[in-house]
């Protein structure tokens, strides 16, 4: 009697075995065909706040636009305003007492350009007349305090500590002269990219379950409330927590 075999199916037919050597070639293929993420360039977006697509408040969130529109504060030159003072406080060494204060005008300039700029995008985009000076209100507010946050004092901040701290090593270590003075600057400069997307991702969870909730009218009762508000203080304690730090540091090698 004959034993009719089932057909295969097409997908069957070509499948192809899984082996090492097939795996191994494929992720090669991926890794040499993908781009490699850039810490720094994340940063730059995270500069502007049209880059936090989680945010339901702010204005323009995601991509550029289709329509080839550029966003002065993200897409030219003017977004590196927002480096400045972490620019300054790595090169400290070098700059008069005055310097790094002024480099965290610069930044606060920066950082009021460009709320400006989303909040009246925010108020312009609103098709709801009765709703635009809350809709440009609610973006100002979140992109203010974000921006103040996540651009100027949380990384002001913590690149103080990395310069205090290697220039307090270099002390002890009996190490001084212009090597003194350039390795602290090198070291902060190469710290602030990997400081910002640790940065970056605490903040914006910090927002969405304070700031930016409280702003949609998403708190649920006063224990929600009392959360929002103890996670936003946290968020306010830790800069001048970490300048103090940095202080105490830089005291060491007194």
């Amino acid at each position: 009697e004959r034993v009719e075999l089932p057909h295969p199916s097409p997908s069957t037919m070509f499948a192809v075995r899984s082996t090492p050597a097939v795996r191994v070639s494929a992720v090669a293929g991926r890794a040499l065909g993908a781009k490699k993420f850039n810490p720094l360039a994340a940063h730059v977006a995270r500069k502007a706040p049209v880059a936090k697509a989680r945010f339901s408040v702010s204005a323009n969130s995601g991509p550029p636009s289709a329509d080839g529109s550029v966003d002065i504060y993200r897409d030219t030159p003017l977004r590196y305003m927002g480096y400045a003072n972490e620019v300054g406080e790595s090169f400290v060494a070098f700059l008069p007492v005055w310097g790094v204060p002024a480099t965290y005008g610069v930044a606060a300039l920066y950082v009021l350009a460009d709320t400006l700029d989303k909040g009246k995008k925010a108020y312009d985009g609103e098709a709801d007349e009765d709703q635009k000076v809350k809709r440009g209100a609610i973006v100002t507010l979140d992109t203010f305090t974000w921006q103040m946050l996540a651009s100027v004092f949380w990384p002001g901040s913590f690149i103080r500590c990395v310069v205090n701290a290697t220039s307090t090593a270099l002390a002890l270590g009996h190490i001084d002269g212009d090597i003194a003075k350039f390795i602290p600057t090198v070291v902060g400069l190469a710290a602030i990219p990997f400081i910002v997307k640790p940065i970056d991702n605490t903040i914006d969870t910090a927002m969405e379950m304070s700031v930016s909730k409280a702003l949609n009218g998403k708190l649920e009762g006063p224990a929600d409330a009392g959360i929002a508000l103890g996670v936003i203080g946290a968020c306010l304690v830790v800069p001048p927590t970490l300048f103090s730090v940095a202080a105490a540091i830089k005291d060491l090698a007194a």
